[in-house]
């Protein structure tokens, strides 16, 4: 008779009992030798169906998950490139979840936070929302380097399962890069990111005499500030019902070549001195900061004049200048210094080329 395997042992089906112990043997390792991670689902605030991607992201909900360090000798391919826009890092991590822990416990605070974006109505997948396991482009905040990790892929489907059952997801994660999302989990070292990132950031030298103080992180209006004393749009006063000023619309490019008008734009408090008058604000709504002036400069700022009002401080004040931000490895100013000492510019030349 020819060898063969143990008929009492099944690597294929399986018995229920034996099934449920090495579910709680993989979930007992998973607590002795993991770590507790923050787990942040992503909402998606501007979902293009039909390319299935998002412009705006926001981050509202994290809640800790034990989870199993598989890469524990270090990250996965890590290498720091110094690119165009800065330094990039692209260490990667691969994390371990029990499969019936996130069933049992986090798919119904899932659940519930997508069901409230629905108003109460049932998960839509062409909305980019399940709570049968981790999604891609959720975050993961690890604690050892105060980092966030994107998931970029979540392995559920192994072809080899231990008696006939899957009991883990493997998360395959890259650092992640920050491009304007929102965060307002309630953990401080998550929401954090967005006042240590290098990205578009407007830095306003504000004028004496505003009222209150910006709040870090809060949304803060901006209404252009204008030819004060005329009747032109709505007369601003103060308190007391002194006119200071009237109020207009911002014209801006809406990046299809056709000019729109918008009452405000809003924006993020990223640094406030208000020593300084310093006010340093990021994540735009909408946001065209230059124009053609009069004798064809391309730096003239719509921006110089705008009174700022903050949403949850109610600060108030008017700005005298605006500047971008300082970012690493941005020469945007030395290109602009170097075309600027070379162009020139004919107004009355209607016939550039030429031959028309």
């Amino acid at each position: 008779m020819a060898p063969h395997t143990s008929p009492f042992f099944s690597n294929v089906t399986g018995y229920t009992g034996e099934q449920q112990l090495l579910d709680d043997l993989v979930r007992e390792q998973i607590k002795i030798y993991g770590i507790d991670l923050l787990y942040m689902p992503r909402k998606l605030m501007n979902l293009d169906k039909l390319l299935h991607e998002s412009s705006v992201s926001a981050f509202e909900l994290a809640f800790p998950i034990p989870m199993y360090v598989k890469s524990f000798d270090g990250f996965d391919q890590s290498m720091e490139m110094l690119t165009r826009f800065g330094m990039r890092s692209s260490d990667q991590i691969t994390f371990v979840i029990s499969r019936s822990e996130w069933s049992t416990f986090y798919k119904p605070f899932v659940a519930n936070f997508y069901k409230e974006q629905n108003d109460g109505g049932p998960l839509d997948p062409l909305e980019g929302q399940t709570d049968t396991r981790p999604k891609e482009g959720d975050l993961i905040y690890f604690p050892f380097d105060d980092s966030i990790f994107e998931i970029k892929y979540v392995s559920f489907d192994n072809t080899f399962f231990q008696l006939g059952r899957g009991y883990t997801f493997e998360l395959q994660c890259e650092k992640f890069e920050y491009s304007g999302e929102t965060f307002d989990t309630g953990y401080e070292n998550v929401d954090d990111i967005e006042l240590d990132v290098n990205y578009y950031k407007l830095e306003f030298q504000m004028d004496v005499g505003g009222t209150d103080t910006y709040e870090l992180t809060e949304r803060v209006l901006l209404y252009s500030y204008d030819n004060i004393g005329t009747e032109d749009g709505d007369n601003l006063a103060d308190e007391e019902g002194e006119l200071i000023g009237t109020e207009q619309e911002f014209i801006l490019d809406d990046y299809s070549g056709i000019d729109v008008s918008v009452a405000s734009v809003s924006a993020e408090v990223m640094s406030w001195d208000i020593t300084t008058r310093k006010l340093v604000l990021a994540n735009f709504s909408n946001v065209d900061p230059t124009q053609p002036g009069d004798d064809y400069d391309m730096d003239v700022e719509k921006f110089n004049n705008v009174r700022i009002v903050g949403e949850t401080s109610g600060a108030n004040w008017t700005s005298t200048s605006v500047v971008q931000a300082e970012i690493y490895a941005n020469d945007n100013d030395v290109i602009q210094s170097e075309f600027d000492a070379i162009k020139i510019v004919d107004p009355t030349d209607t016939d550039p080329f030429g031959f028309v």
